[in-house]
């Protein structure tokens, strides 16, 4: 990877001989970014582009240069990508567009460039792609004059589009090295960020993410590098599309989007959803040391603003730090008796009765900074261009902090009043201090900041994620003709594997109903069991609370009526006979992604499972029981568990011993596709599967 981002010569093929306004010619664009290597271009017509010799064709070159740059119509890139492998070239960026992003003559051409480097051992970045852009040596592939920063940032990206190498302002806080991948065809998100592992320049990585290859691939080296150095991700394209077909539960609520955000989680990876939040996270993690904890100490000269960041302080996961007395003990004033100081730390009386507010701004901070249970600050002060308000110069004040005590937590500050832009300029450099333009944005980059510092820790405490399941046994599966697994042999794997189902059975008869129901004792329930009754409650194929053999009977004529009635070409396996269990009802599920393989879904489960949708997901396997437990807290319904209102707590260690139980199923058997355990009973006494259905791939 080295060479794309330090190139000791580039060629470049199918420059415009335009030049100037509108001409887009990549070499006049490489120079002016202050490219230092030699340059070469190819071009049959001219002798030179930009005071750079061209030659006629890649053969006449005088040497092997490290990089070659195409920018041809696609017709034209295989002949001379072609022409390029032959003189000996072996890095290549494809900035040609209408390959696989177009048609399926353009997949074809693309598919062929993949195979013909893969033959020569030679790697591509694109096609479709602006390349490679890296302000450290001034070297730039891009077709578009994008302002070099002198002074770049530690932060790389990884992108799918051009637009952030152009706009990287609006997305980032600023932009050291930048690699457009686009279409994908051979150098990957993997591949570039084990390059950047390494890198020295690199301290914050920001990917943009339309699709990803070698999933798991990437999550195990997203989970090394994530220790170190914090990985941003805005994956576009959120949809669950992929889930409409499926036949389970677990497959509908496991949708794409649902599985990236559980990867991305497992990865350590810090998932943001829109600009905003991104170019807040990047600020925040560009000048902020890692907090130890979620606890916000705010002061502002404004009441309203304190009660906004109050507001917002719950919608993005931080919370209000108890309030120092060692604070009111230094700030409150005995002339003003009815001001009792709380966090939000309101300073706008304090600073009118003293007649200074930067002495005020300036006690608060410093008390908050002091105080373990505060660990971070969001200041809110004014900053007004007259000279009526020379007085509130609440900047030279946190530079004035910053020189003489420093500043150990994070400070971030919005500044209102008109003069932002000059203000915050004046605090550039000042460790743990960054504006930001809004209290939203602010507290958003102290939110990613936090995050980013759980999910280091987090896997600290877990094994490296690894690359493919570790155990596959032979397919247990081999001749179920509908694809669909239900009654005995779904009862016999869970069995296999100790996961614990109501006491019952599959009857094939009345006398075989009666004869299970004694041995379970009721009050039963009885269930068809048929590979055309998936969803039975949908169907009516379900009759709960059977309290004697009468009862019995009659239910069990019910619905072998019934499946007669609506399936009379149906195959029946029987009808399922289970004691019926009294607990809270959970569902637990299995579903396979086909580029991270399964999946573990738990929740609350019941008809209403796909209504309320509050569901945890995993991916697999689960290193411990510890990590079950934490899946089952981060459900609404986790209160209910264990045990609200003086009841007794679920068994709760059963549950998560079954969640294990059904990692190791999941890895060890790749040609289940889809399991359904809807619903799991749960109570003081143990926990109980009461419907399994398995789908095949």
């Amino acid at each position: 990877m080295r060479l794309f981002f330090e190139p000791g010569s580039v060629v470049l093929i199918g420059v415009t001989r335009r030049m100037g306004t509108g001409s887009y010619n990549n070499v006049q664009m490489m120079l002016r970014y202050g490219y230092s290597g030699r340059v070469f271009v190819v071009h049959p017509k001219v002798k030179e582009i930009a005071g750079v010799e061209a030659f006629p064709d890649v053969e006449a070159l005088p040497q092997v240069p490290d990089l070659a740059v195409i920018s041809l119509g696609r017709d034209r890139v295989l002949p001379a990508f072609t022409k390029c492998l032959r003189k000996g070239i072996k890095r290549f960026v494809v900035i040609s567009q209408g390959f696989a992003d177009a048609d399926e003559e353009g997949k074809r051409l693309q598919v062929e460039l993949a195979r013909l480097a893969e033959d020569a051992s030679a790697r591509v970045v694109g096609p479709n792609t602006m390349g490679v852009v890296n302000p450290f040596n001034g070297f730039s592939t891009a077709f578009v004059d994008i302002l070099k920063d002198p002074c770049p940032p530690p932060l790389s990206m990884i992108v799918q589009s051009g637009v952030f190498q152009v706009g990287y302002e609006c997305f980032t806080e600023g932009m050291g090295k930048a690699i457009d991948i686009g279409n994908g065809c051979d150098v990957d998100f993997v591949d570039v960020m084990e390059y950047l592992e390494q890198d020295p320049q690199t301290k914050v990585i920001v990917l943009h993410m339309e699709g990803v290859k070698r999933g798991r691939k990437f999550l195990q080296v997203a989970s090394r590098i994530a220790r170190s150095k914090p990985i941003v991700v805005l994956k576009t394209g959120r949809s669950v599309a992929g889930a409409r077909a499926a036949l389970s539960h677990t497959g509908s609520l496991v949708g794409e989007d649902a599985v990236l955000d559980a990867a991305f989680a497992r990865g350590g990876v810090l998932r943001v959803r829109n600009m905003l939040e991104m170019k807040a996270a990047c600020r925040a993690l560009l000048n902020f040391t890692p907090p130890v904890g979620p606890r916000l100490g705010v002061i502002t000269a404004t009441g309203a603003c304190g009660i906004i960041t109050a507001d917002a302080c719950e919608d993005y996961g931080l919370e209000l730090a108890p309030f120092p007395e060692t604070v009111r003990a230094s700030l409150e004033n005995p002339r003003i008796p009815w001001h009792r100081l709380h966090n939000p730390l309101d300073i706008w009386p304090l600073g009118m009765v003293t007649g200074s507010f930067v002495e005020v701004f300036t006690k608060g901070v410093a008390g908050l900074m002091s105080d373990p249970k505060v660990d971070a600050i969001l200041g809110i002060a004014p900053v007004l261009p007259s000279p009526l308000h020379a007085d509130l110069d609440m900047v030279g004040a946190v530079r004035e902090l910053g020189s003489t005590r420093g500043i150990p937590k994070p400070l971030a500050l919005w500044l209102y009043g008109g003069d932002q832009a000059r203000q915050c300029a004046l605090l550039a450099g000042v460790p743990n201090v960054a504006c930001f333009s809004s209290i939203d944005e602010a507290l958003l980059g102290l939110s990613a900041l936090w995050r980013c510092e759980t999910l280091r820790r987090s896997l600290e405490k877990t094994p490296d994620f690894p690359a493919s399941p570790s155990v596959r046994l032979a397919p247990r599966f081999t001749t179920v003709e509908s694809g669909v697994v239900a009654g005995n042999e779904a009862w016999r794997l869970l069995r296999d594997y100790g996961i614990p189902a109501a006491p019952g059975g599959v009857a094939g008869s009345l006398a075989h109903a009666l004869e299970i129901s004694k041995k379970t004792g009721y009050p039963v329930v009885l269930k068809i069991v048929s590979p055309q009754w998936v969803h039975k409650s949908d169907l009516g194929g379900i009759r709960l609370n059977v309290f004697s053999p009468v009862q019995l009977e009659t239910a069990f004529a019910e619905l072998l009526a019934l499946f007669q009635r609506a399936t009379p070409d149906g195959q029946l396996e029987g009808i399922l006979v289970q004691k019926q269990m009294q607990g809270t009802e959970l569902i637990l599920g299995i579903k396979r992604d086909p580029q991270f393989g399964p999946v573990l879904l738990a929740g609350m489960g019941g008809i209403y499972t796909e209504v309320l949708k509050d569901v945890a997901r995993s991916l697999l396997p689960l290193p411990a029981k510890e990590e079950a437990l934490s899946l089952l807290r981060g459900l609404r319904g986790y209160p209910i568990l264990e045990g609200i209102r003086g009841g007794v707590a679920a068994d709760l260690s059963g549950l998560a011993q079954a969640m294990l139980s059904l990692s190791q199923l999941a890895l060890e058997h790749p040609e289940i596709n889809e399991l359904d355990l809807n619903p799991v009973i749960v109570s003081p006494e143990g926990c109980w599967c009461v419907d399994c259905r398995i789908v095949l791939s």
